[in-house]
């Protein structure tokens, strides 16, 4: 009867040490998904921060011509990368060249590298995803010549283009040959910009 208790004994130790195991491996696992988890809401805050527009300084160059955009706060774009860095521009002309030409303006990021860009609506000022926003092309003058105008609504766009000309585009109908038919630059100084 003795051995049977011994061996009952060792029994309930064993299950008894395995429990503790178990639960240490479960409370071990929980400690990890939670940290898994506040590094994804982490990583989700950044992400949110990213995808806001930032302050365009007035000692920071466009990344394309070098101009202070600052100057032009109407014809503000920018790119902002995943990696948290912003690149400003003196307007929308200047911005979609830069991504068309990224291999010469910008040795650290590629294409794959934008988190956002930003416009201003022409009309508000107010800024808006690019990507999302309605333009008329070649109609206006800006900082760097015949400019592409940002509009949030598509009908304020209608407008514009019926009285300025030009051609109403989407983001994805600009392209190299499009910022082509802009040309180079040419600024009027005596425009109200």
């Amino acid at each position: 009867m003795k051995k049977k208790n011994m061996y009952h004994g060792y029994l309930q130790k064993f299950f008894a040490l395995f429990l503790v195991l178990l639960l240490a491996a479960t409370a071990g696992c929980a400690s990890s998904g939670s940290k898994t988890a506040e590094k994804e809401a982490a990583a989700a805050t950044s992400q949110a921060a990213v995808q806001q527009p930032m302050e365009i300084p007035g000692n920071v160059s466009c990344g394309k011509c070098g101009m202070y955009p600052a100057q032009y706060p109407r014809w503000h774009s920018q790119i902002i990368f995943k990696d948290g860095t912003m690149t400003p521009f003196d307007g929308c002309k200047c911005m979609f060249n830069f991504l068309y030409g990224m291999e010469k303006f910008d040795k650290t990021h590629s294409r794959a590298d934008v988190a956002v860009a930003w416009v201003k609506d022409f009309n508000s000022g107010a800024w808006i995803n690019a990507a999302e926003a309605h333009y008329v092309v070649g109609s206006r003058m800006g900082p760097m010549g015949k400019e592409l105008i940002p509009f949030a609504d598509q009908a304020a766009a209608k407008k514009f283009h019926q009285e300025q000309g030009g051609a109403m585009m989407t983001y994805a109908d600009i392209n190299p040959d499009v910022m082509k038919t802009l040309g180079m630059g040419g600024m009027k100084k005596h425009m109200k910009m």
